[in-house]
């Protein structure tokens, strides 16, 4: 059974050590990555992972066409560039989507983006709630896999092969999507919230109020309300709100908390961003649907439009009172 990996990130790095009792290769076009993988056993990113001898590392993209099973963990943006280096021929090979976000140029869900590039159907989701470091570190940690085939669901399952990597199947797609997704956004406007010192009842109203946002979302695009309520919807956005482990989150406190930051400076600081390109898409998503979704917008407005802050929050308290439910 061969194992393949594309990413040699700390999400990577975290499954490939799940799934370490068996055959696993890392694909990384960082040769300083793979060279510390196969002679040190470990990921200079990732804390807490020294790897067994099951994982290897490479450089070679083309080492992916010989994979049974082959998970993405790419950020989002590059999927599209990354796979079309590389002819994915191999016969019922299955690929699993462990990224998170939506693709700005073409508003696709990964899945679609996937499918176009490799014409293979056999393609599944790996969402949730899970930190890289605590995933790392076999800290209990329970996610979704949404799959077509209930039977490829059993047999990653025996891969992982960990009881504090819990899998919940799912045969929604699109809404296992959803909500890693969107949940970046908000995490953004919950590191706002932390910056500006807003206190822990505004954090709280501002997730369940992006929790409405991302229903409406998901309801527009054909998900189950089940699924957004589940590991990969509402178990996302608390974690992702509630930690400046979150690189989003994070973000959002930096850009708050700094006298006329320099977003674009800010972005370079740091690894992937993944909210600050998925509320594009979103943003387009919901205008040609529309979908209503004020604070998506607001963060939209600060990040591209360079609204002030201060003037967006003005502007989301003084709304018109409504009903809760609508």
């Amino acid at each position: 059974m061969k194992i393949g990996i594309i990413g040699g990130g700390v999400w990577g790095s975290a499954i490939a050590k799940l799934l370490s009792n068996n055959k696993v290769c890392i694909i990384t076009r960082d040769t300083k990555i793979a060279t510390s993988i196969n002679e040190h056993r470990f990921n200079p990113r990732l804390k807490y992972a020294v790897f067994n001898e099951n994982v290897s590392a490479t450089a070679d993209l083309n080492e992916a066409k010989d994979m049974d099973y082959l998970f993405l963990t790419l950020p989002s943006q590059k999927i599209r560039n990354v796979l079309s280096k590389v002819k994915l021929s191999k016969k019922n090979q299955e690929i699993i989507i462990a990224s998170k976000g939506i693709e700005i140029e073409s508003c696709s869900f990964l899945n679609d983006v996937v499918q176009e590039v490799t014409k293979n159907k056999n393609i599944n989701i790996l969402s949730g709630p899970c930190f890289s470091e605590e995933v790392s570190q076999n800290l209990p940690t329970a996610v979704t896999f949404a799959s077509n085939n209930k039977k490829t669901f059993e047999n990653i399952n025996v891969l992982f092969h960990d009881k504090n990597f819990r899998i919940y199947y799912s045969d929604d797609l699109v809404g296992c999507q959803i909500g890693g997704a969107l949940k970046n956004i908000y995490a953004i406007a919950a590191g706002i919230t932390l910056g500006l010192n807003l206190g822990e009842n505004a954090k709280s109203a501002l997730i369940t109020r992006s929790f409405v946002e991302i229903t409406r979302f998901g309801e527009s695009m054909g998900a189950k309300k089940e699924t957004i309520f589940g590991l990969s919807g509402l178990g996302d956005l608390i974690l992702t709100c509630s930690s400046l482990k979150s690189r989003n989150t994070k973000f959002g406190q930096i850009i708050s908390s700094t006298n006329s930051p320099n977003i674009e400076d800010i972005l370079k600081s740091q690894q992937i961003t993944e909210g600050y390109y998925t509320v594009k898409a979103v943003k387009k998503i919901a205008d040609d649907k529309k979908i209503e979704m004020p604070i998506m917008e607001a963060i939209y407005n600060i990040l591209y439009n360079q609204y002030s802050i201060q003037d967006v929050i003005n502007n989301l308290l003084e709304r018109p009172i409504k009903d809760e439910i609508r």
